[in-house]
């Protein structure tokens, strides 16, 4: 994977050109000159103004951030809307040479499928709660015909997700819900849609302010500037270490006006875990 296809889908572009050097600003912090070098021969970068550097895996850790390797390669894959899923032996085989989803001949319906039904009554979220926001999809997926849940982002793509698979209809994005025809003062901030969900179901004053679901913590930072119109954001990001490193970074960037809410799920992974 060409670490400019990754940075250029995060929209990202080089500001000067080199040969094989291309320089940007750097992706993660502020930069107002450009410090950020990659070398697409290499595929190797380094950032002068910090003094490090690396593969497509560093700079995926220094995004999120996170040192966990599997965090990282999702971190690449959704970015990309690649699949990333989990399987065995041979099965990994046999999809290595073929891992870009081709979703053909999709079709959205409202929510109804009763294996869907019972994948919401899995994860304790009420069906009317999912119809709200949900949509049903059939597609085709390397010759199979597939349904799952269809979480639609600001982009008209969708995640996607049944008890087999996660991954996304591209084109990938937020999905930004308004409580009125006007931004409120608050808006909470989810990481994934299965987050939001389970909020509502706990809490339906939740869906009474306005809500960004960022359906990867990659758009975490690229969404600040909505988010600076709120007097305060409420933020439910996953209660790990790269969850609290990016609550902190929103603090950093929006101050005291940033609510961590982490504490309200303590001892769980996420809102999901917390509400089954």
């Amino acid at each position: 994977m060409p670490i400019a296809d990754l940075l250029g889908r995060l929209g990202f572009q080089p500001v000067r050109k080199h040969g094989a050097v291309l320089w940007y600003h750097a992706p993660y912090r502020n930069d107002r000159s450009p410090s950020f070098k990659l070398d697409t021969s290499k595929e190797k970068w380094f950032d002068f103004g910090i003094g490090e550097g690396g593969d497509i895996f560093t700079l995926a850790g220094k995004l999120i951030p996170s040192d966990d390797f599997i965090r990282q390669a999702h971190y690449i894959t959704e970015s990309m809307s690649l699949p990333m899923p989990e399987v065995k032996g041979t099965e990994y085989q046999n999809m290595a040479g073929n891992t870009e989803p081709q979703f053909s001949n999709v079709e959205v319906l409202p929510l109804r499928h009763y294996a869907l039904r019972q994948y919401l009554a899995e994860r304790a979220i009420p069906f009317e709660v999912a119809c709200r926001y949900c949509k049903e999809v059939h597609y085709d997926l390397r010759g199979k015909r597939y349904f799952a849940i269809g979480f639609p982002n600001a982009k008209d793509g969708y995640e996607v997700r049944n008890r087999f698979f996660k991954g996304c209809m591209a084109p990938k994005d937020t999905t930004f819900i308004m409580a009125g025809n006007e931004p409120g003062s608050d808006c909470n901030v989810f990481e994934g849609f299965f987050d939001f969900l389970s909020a509502v179901t706990m809490n339906n004053d939740v869906a009474q302010k306005d809500n960004l679901i960022l359906n990867s913590i990659i758009y975490l930072r690229k969404s600040t500037d909505l988010l600076a119109r709120y007097e305060h954001v409420h933020a439910f990001i996953d209660n790990d270490e790269a969850g609290k490193k990016a609550v902190q970074m929103l603090k950093e960037i929006l101050g005291d006006r940033v609510v961590d809410n982490a504490a309200s799920y303590f001892g769980c992974k996420d809102l999901i875990v917390f509400l089954i």
